[in-house]
């Protein structure tokens, strides 16, 4: 007998929202804002959700429209002015900046928020996630300006500001609610990097790497 699923009104919305998604893709594909081509929209929407659907995600949390817009409001800014950054990086006189790799926690409890989380990261110029630890929930950065101390906080502040953005869009405390099919990845199986030590690359003595006290 197949087990039934009870439809949470979580879960409800985050169905319509994703057909919905789907429509306004459809239409922008057409090119044309019709009628007919919204209806159609929806109706293949709908047989995707139907007859295509993706795997489950269970949906613990609560999407916070304001706090949503806030996080799109200060991803798209951190994108411009890491843009300024490293534009001004590549022209300015004087050597290379100097490069590491960064561990830094981003403790979302969804791995779902996580994804979309690091998907932000790699999108602001002047840093790309190589690796995440799903069940120690570290992200590790390769940073291309850790030449200074003040150059490594300004990225762990923006880095922490983006988990927090997200914890506030998403996973709030008095939000959340456990679901019995939560999933967490497994864990990781790559080598084992030293704890507090992050590695440093020399650009201008030939790629020669040291070891940096200090990952945060």
């Amino acid at each position: 007998m197949a087990r039934k699923v009870k439809m949470d009104g979580r879960v409800l919305g985050a169905r319509i929202c994703m057909t919905l998604w789907l429509a306004f893709a459809w239409v922008l594909l057409w090119g044309t804002v019709e009628l007919g081509t919204i209806v159609a929209g929806l109706l293949v929407a709908t047989a995707v959700m139907v007859f295509l659907p993706l795997p489950r995600v269970p949906v613990e949390g609560l999407l916070r429209p304001v706090s949503t817009a806030w996080l799109v409001i200060m991803v798209g800014y951190y994108m411009i002015r890491s843009s300024i950054i490293v534009a001004w990086q590549s022209v300015r006189p004087g050597p290379l900046p100097q490069s590491a790799v960064l561990r830094a926690p981003m403790r979302l409890k969804s791995d779902f928020s996580l994804a979309l989380a690091v998907n932000s990261l790699n999108i602001m110029p002047g840093g790309i996630v190589v690796r995440v630890d799903p069940v120690g929930r570290y992200v590790y950065i390769h940073v291309l300006d850790t030449g200074t101390e003040k150059a490594v906080e300004s990225f762990r502040r923006q880095t922490a500001h983006v988990e927090k953005l997200y914890q506030r869009a998403f996973e709030r405390p008095e939000d959340w609610r456990p679901s019995p099919e939560h999933y967490t990845a497994p864990a990781d199986t790559a080598p084992e990097a030293p704890h507090d030590h992050a590695e440093s690359v020399d650009h201008s003595s030939g790629g020669r790497a040291a070891e940096q006290e200090g990952s945060w």
